[in-house]
């Protein structure tokens, strides 16, 4: 199959798969549309995809776990909404980054995605804090500052470090979504201080 179309309709596919609504998994996916693809390569596709994504989450940087723990010692909740799907978080529970978090809300499971209200809210209720009084930060992606700022945060963050690297020619328009914008995730610490 023809790498671009491939990617075309992943793309396409990755939203119902994120919020739980796509009736198949990654890997039945790709055997659905590749008719050709072996059981090896399945197993080789899956192997890559848990280690690319089981690095990420057992060994974050350095300036993640600084920032969730100096928040913590806040005394403030820590949530993580994100748009994903199961063969990514696989590794969630021996990461880190578990332990630093009051609650989790994975697209897949809530049955929702980024930008959609219902999202905001789900991790809002859970931690029981009220929008106003709450901050949101993130890359940008899934348009989630815009979904943020609808959701009512009282503070909207972007997080410049991945577009930069992935996309630098999106951050003057998630700029303008956000309220501030921080080059280091470390900087978030001493905007909810204030």
């Amino acid at each position: 199959m023809d790498r671009d179309a491939f990617r075309r309709r992943w793309i396409e596919f990755e939203p119902f798969l994120e919020s739980g609504r796509g009736g198949l998994t990654e890997l039945e996916w790709v055997r659905a549309i590749a008719p050709r693809v072996t059981a090896d390569d399945l197993e080789r596709i899956e192997a890559d995809w848990d280690l690319d994504r089981r690095v990420a989450l057992l060994e974050p940087p350095a300036s993640t776990i600084a920032t969730l723990t100096a928040l913590r010692e806040l005394g403030l909740k820590v949530g993580v909404l994100s748009n994903t799907h199961a063969l990514e978080l696989r590794a969630w529970p021996r990461s880190p980054l578990a332990a630093l978090v009051d609650d989790v809300a994975l697209s897949h499971e809530i049955g929702v995605c980024k930008p959609e209200p219902r999202a905001y809210a789900l991790i809002l209720e859970r931690l029981g804090v009220a929008p106003a009084r709450a901050a949101y930060v993130g890359d940008g992606g899934s348009n989630e500052l815009d979904g943020a700022r609808a959701a009512g945060f009282g503070l909207v963050v972007l997080a410049e470090a991945a577009a930069a690297e992935h996309a630098p020619g999106d951050l003057p328009r998630l700029r303008k979504q956000a309220d501030v914008s921080v080059a280091e995730l470390t900087e978030v610490v001493a905007l909810v201080a204030s």
